[in-house]
C-alpha cells in the first residue's frame, strides 16, 4: 500500500529539466510541485474532463453535418453561430460531468461559447443585409433584441 506520497528519483536530460522547469502553472515553484502539475496536465489531456478533447469528439460528430452545410453553398450566420455552440456545448458539457459542482463548473467552460454565438446574433441584429437565407429571421431577431431592451 501507498503512502499519502511517494518519494521518487529521475534523471532527465537538461532539455527535459529546462522544460520541466519552464511548467509555470497554479504557482508550481518546487521540482516536486512541476512534476505534480505535469501529472495533472497529462491527466487532463487524456481524460474526458479535457475540453479540447471533449471538443474535438463533437466537433467530429458534427462533421457530416458541417460538410453537408459547406455543400449546399448557402450562408448564414445563424446556421453557423448554431454548429459552432452545438459542438463547443456538448464539449463543455462533457468536460464538466464530473466536476463536484456542475453548475458552476459548466457555466464557467460554456462562457465563451456563449459569447461567440451572443456576438454573432448581435451582428444579425445590427448589420443592414446580415448574411442570412431567411431576411425574416434578422427582422425576428431584431423585434425580440428590441422588445428585449424595453422590458
Amino acid at each position: 500500500m501507498l503512502n499519502k506520497t511517494q518519494s521518487i528519483s529521475a534523471r532527465l536530460s537538461s532539455e527535459d529539466y529546462t522544460y520541466l522547469m519552464s511548467i509555470d502553472r497554479n504557482g508550481a515553484v518546487t521540482q516536486s510541485e512541476k512534476v505534480r502539475e505535469l501529472i495533472a496536465m497529462a491527466r487532463e489531456s487524456v481524460g474526458v474532463e479535457s475540453f479540447a478533447r471533449a471538443y474535438l469528439a463533437s466537433a467530429e460528430t458534427m462533421l457530416p453535418t458541417k460538410a453537408r452545410y459547406v455543400d449546399e453553398n448557402q450562408r448564414s450566420l445563424l446556421v453557423e453561430a448554431l454548429l459552432e455552440m452545438v459542438a463547443e456545448g456538448a464539449a463543455a458539457i462533457q468536460a464538466c460531468a464530473d466536476a463536484e459542482s456542475l453548475a458552476p463548473a459548466l457555466e464557467q467552460k460554456a462562457l465563451p461559447a456563449i459569447e461567440t454565438f451572443l456576438e454573432k446574433i448581435l451582428l444579425v441584429a445590427v448589420q443592414k443585409d446580415p448574411r442570412l437565407i431567411d431576411p425574416g429571421a434578422a427582422q425576428t431577431i431584431q423585434q425580440q433584441l428590441r422588445d428585449l431592451l424595453q422590458r
